[in-house]
């Protein structure tokens, strides 16, 4: 009788492991649960890419139609300044982010030379210790003022222009900030020698 319990009860544990292995139900909801964060972070980072990417290639292809302008005296000739010159780029990039996010520097010598040109300084990546990085990327990052110096004919210029994107997805999914307070600061710049006018 106890060998007949006994057997009886392996043949039941085998039974229920037989049906445990065979049923499906809710592996659906496990395999999501297993790869839907790393899908999700993954499907964000490149939404997060493909928009960076398009606003880089805006800004670069303003800072090349509007310094060209410059370059031709097109833009001294019509009287521009500091104010303008923004208000240029920020026209070209098409209301593509917003213009508060924007420096512009355009810097000039009459020596012919580029080495003589300095630009100043970018705004700098957090660095330090693990306090001091988290304390820095939860601030806006420190961008200097515009410099923009009037230009005349044959004097060498570089035209360099900063904007700060701030990112939607956290920077430790996609690693893409570049600047204080969760930000890429896309920089584009050009260098050119002014014809005659």
């Amino acid at each position: 009788m106890r060998t007949k319990i006994i057997q009886n009860n392996r043949q039941g544990k085998r039974k229920l492991f037989s049906l445990l292995r065979r049923d499906k139900t809710g592996a659906t909801a496990v395999e999501f649960a297993l790869l839907g964060i790393p899908f999700m972070a993954l499907l964000f980072g490149i939404v997060e890419i493909s928009i960076l990417f398009f606003i880089t290639s805006t800004v670069h292809h303003a800072v090349a139609e509007v310094a060209r302008e410059i370059r031709t005296g097109e833009f001294q000739l019509s009287g521009g300044g500091a104010g303008e010159f923004k208000a240029a780029i920020c026209s070209a990039m098409s209301t593509v982010g917003n213009c508060d996010n924007l420096r512009v520097d355009v810097i000039s010598s009459a020596s012919g030379k580029f080495s003589a040109l300095a630009l100043p300084a970018s705004p700098t990546s957090c660095s330090g210790t693990p306090a001091e990085v988290k304390a820095c990327e939860a601030s806006d990052p420190a961008m200097p003022a515009d410099q923009y110096e009037n230009t005349e004919g044959g004097d060498v210029v570089i035209v360099r222009v900063q904007y700060v994107h701030h990112l939607s997805v956290p920077n430790e999914l996609t690693r893409l900030s570049n600047a204080a307070g969760n930000t890429h600061v896309i920089t584009a710049t050009t260098a050119f020698k002014n014809e005659p006018f």
